[in-house]
């Protein structure tokens, strides 16, 4: 919706003697519609842009095509009105960086947008072009162009092109922070200067779930000192060196990337682009979550319930779900009833027989964790110590099966609940025969929630 505009702004580096590289950028918006708000819009910019312009030279303006996807919601909002077509104009603002404006030239680019038909459901996309004006640049160095906020003049028509209720409106569409918005990376070079010799194929020496180390042949430069390389990805640089080697950060797990290197010098000279290096990062590694535990268990042989409160530390999967982690209940006392009316208080303390494990799928979590039970006292009315002990236990560990209630975002937290069965008691004193009936069972149930730690 957004993307002609972005591509005249853009479009502030044309022709120059070295070969033209294709660059490609995707960046996310809000824009703000009426009824709606601000909805997000996701713009993509493709152009053709030159590794190099010579100082003195006039620079051509390149064409920057663009597609921009547009979300359900503003679509049904356009149709609730009788919008049949979109059509308008984008004013984007970019910002263009050279040795002579070392701070930013500010520039604003007015696009007309390509009239389209808006779908009965779903998103849409619209597409749009930009041609950027001629310069001429006064002195050698590096240029970027980075890419901006935009403004839309939308006006929604009918069925018979007449306007609907909306009228002609304007949208603001803010950029979402944190991304990169550099369009396009080049060099402005000396007239007739001899520039470095290009780079040696790049190979791989490393790489993980969000990086790559690259290593290359080192360039040579009759007419000056090669004074280091840059790493371009997608037209752009996305690493700096000094020396013939580079890591690429900020990637994306299980995602395919080719890079290529070139070489530049102190006259402000730039090589030809290195032969592609293609590679694949990683799958990514597990997430960490940390849950504070609050909640209750029920034993039913007794009648019996417990607070339960702890911490969960988990690592989840992102490529299979796979939950791996440590819960660590804190010890906690039992109200049970035996022979139907008479008060007891159990001591219990939980020990962890092994890892707990499971699954996170479709927003679901399930988890199982074995535990050993142990009773260190039975109290009658709470004061009268009955048996117990340090080898008081369950003969077996249960196996305390949970399942979230809902979906389960790990992010926020949520609320599991489960169950587990408990084995008879051994090793209480004299009345082990009557105490194990209190605990030992099946039915028992676990309602927790988890709550994420500070910081986590």
């Amino acid at each position: 919706m957004a993307a002609s505009g972005l591509a005249g702004a853009a479009g502030v580096a044309g022709a120059g003697p070295a070969a033209a590289q294709q660059v490609t950028l995707g960046l996310d918006y809000h824009c703000t519609f009426p009824l709606l708000g601000p909805e997000p819009v996701h713009v993509d910019l493709t152009a053709t842009v030159p590794d190099a312009v010579e100082v003195g030279e006039q620079m051509h303006g390149f064409v920057v095509d663009s597609v921009s996807t547009v979300n359900a919601e503003s679509a049904r909002a356009l149709g609730a009105l009788y919008s049949v077509t979109l059509e308008g104009d984008a004013l984007a603002d970019a910002t263009l960086v050279v040795p002579e404006e070392p701070d930013g030239l500010p520039v604003q680019v007015d696009s007309t947008l390509d009239k389209t038909t808006l779908p009965a459901s779903g998103e849409f996309k619209v597409h749009g072009t930009g041609t950027s004006p001629d310069l001429v640049f006064t002195q050698a160095g590096s240029g970027k162009v980075t890419v901006g906020n935009l403004l839309l003049t939308l006006t929604p028509r009918t069925d018979d092109g007449g306007p609907t209720g909306l009228g002609t409106f304007q949208s603001e569409c803010t950029q979402d922070p944190g991304q990169n918005n550099v369009l396009a990376a080049f060099q402005i070079v000396l007239p007739g200067a001899q520039g470095p010799s290009k780079p040696g194929t790049p190979t791989v020496t490393a790489h993980t779930s969000t990086s790559a180390t690259l290593s290359w042949g080192a360039s040579t430069d009759t007419g000056g000192k090669v004074t280091g390389y840059d790493v371009y990805g997608n037209g752009s640089v996305v690493a700096s060196s000094t020396g013939t080697t580079a890591t690429v950060p900020n990637l994306t797990p299980k995602t395919t990337y080719t890079f290529t290197v070139k070489a530049k010098d102190d006259k402000g000279n730039v090589s030809d682009p290195s032969d592609p290096v293609t590679v694949t990062t990683d799958a990514a590694g597990p997430a960490s979550h940390a849950y504070t535990l609050k909640g209750t268990t029920t034993i039913k042989a007794s009648n019996g319930t417990a607070p339960l409160t702890g911490v969960l530390n988990a690592q989840i999967a992102p490529d299979t779900g796979a939950v791996t982690g440590d819960l660590a209940l804190d010890p906690a006392d039992a109200s049970l009833q035996a022979l139907g009316f008479l008060p007891v208080t159990a001591h219990l303390t939980f020990a962890n027989q092994g890892p707990t494990t499971g699954t996170y799928a479709n927003g679901a979590l399930g988890t199982q964790t074995q535990v050993l039970v142990k009773a260190s006292s039975f109290s009658a009315f709470g004061i009268v110590p009955i048996g117990g002990g340090d080898q008081c236990q369950a003969s077996a560990p249960s196996a305390l099966k949970l399942a979230s209630a809902g979906t389960f975002d790990p992010a926020a937290g949520g609320e599991l609940k489960g169950g587990y069965d408990l084995a008879a008691l051994t090793g209480c004193g004299p009345i082990t025969g009557l105490l194990s009936p209190l605990v030992a069972g099946t039915g028992n149930t676990a309602d927790l929630a988890l709550t994420p730690k500070s910081g986590s």
